[in-house]
């Protein structure tokens, strides 16, 4: 497990925590944000292209994006507005892209990640989100805000529910339900950036109107939270309106890294994903707290 945690010393008084662990034996492609000079938090997940993911020196194409991306924002200077530390990212990722020959037009073989970064200013908290990474704020008074919306749950419960459908008729061989669902997930990846799909910075350009931004009042807020799905995979698709407050509930009495250890406990307990719905037993999981 890659763990990071620390205390900043900045004058006023910011602390962050950040913890990220591999879903399985391969490399993590998440990745934290700890920017203590710039008061830059977030988290970042890699997501590999559905072609060729694995490439030079065993590097996958979602670890490089999100590498990519990570070192954008850890760097000393960082552009006034993170919406163009993140442009200039998917500009040097679509070049990257270009040079290793990747075919731009099939959206399913662009390398990509998705992305939940926040910058604390004095009076007012700025952020920018893609895809299914999550950021909340909790207040003084113990209330929780979910400051973004998961854009992706939507699609991947269609492939799940393809996915149970097929296996409940048992009409088709495992190879042909997993043809079946490979295809509807690359039916899901043509929704990049489109206007009635997802954000994910994976070198199109259109991802300057997909992308969330905004900026909230600092007045009142106690902690700050950025996680990847890894994290609320469990939850993802679950109704309860309280769900995003028990899962932070549960995430300040146990911590980050002890967190994970339930989490992935209870996902060893779930093998074959029947209890819990989803698309493989055990995702890359980052959170970066920020008490402030």
């Amino acid at each position: 497990m890659t763990e990071m945690t620390g205390t900043s010393s900045k004058d006023d008084g910011i602390t962050a925590f950040a913890c990220t662990r591999p879903g399985g034996a391969g490399l993590n492609e998440d990745a934290c944000v700890v920017n203590d000079l710039a008061a830059v938090y977030g988290v970042i997940d890699g997501v590999s292209a559905m072609g060729k993911s694995v490439l030079e020196s065993n590097m996958t194409s979602g670890y490089i994006a999100s590498r990519i991306l990570a070192e954008a924002f850890q760097a000393e200077k960082l552009d006034p507005d993170l919406r163009e530390t993140v442009l200039r990212a998917n500009a040097v990722l679509r070049e990257r892209m270009d040079a290793a020959g990747v075919e731009m037009a099939s959206k399913w073989k662009l390398w990509s990640a998705v992305f939940a970064i926040f910058r604390v200013h004095s009076r007012t908290v700025e952020f920018v989100q893609s895809g299914d990474c999550m950021l909340f704020a909790r207040y003084r008074d113990g209330s929780v805000r979910v400051l973004t919306y998961n854009r992706v749950a939507e699609f991947d419960l269609a492939t799940l529910n393809l996915k149970h459908r097929l296996m409940e008729e048992n009409v088709l061989s495992l190879e042909e339900v997993g043809e079946k669902v490979r295809r509807q997930s690359m039916l899901n990846r043509g929704q990049a950036n489109c206007p009635n799909g997802y954000s994910v910075m994976n070198g199109d350009p259109e991802l300057a109107w997909a992308m969330e931004y905004g900026s909230i009042s600092r007045s009142g807020i106690r902690r700050l939270y950025a996680v990847t799905d890894g994290m609320f995979h469990f939850i993802e698709n679950c109704s309860d309106p309280l769900k995003w407050e028990r899962f932070l509930d549960r995430l300040d009495e146990l911590g980050i890294e002890r967190y994970i250890e339930q989490l992935v406990e209870e996902e060893n307990l779930d093998p074959d994903c029947k209890l819990h719905p989803r698309h493989k037993k055990s995702d890359d999981k980052s959170a970066v707290i920020v008490d402030l």
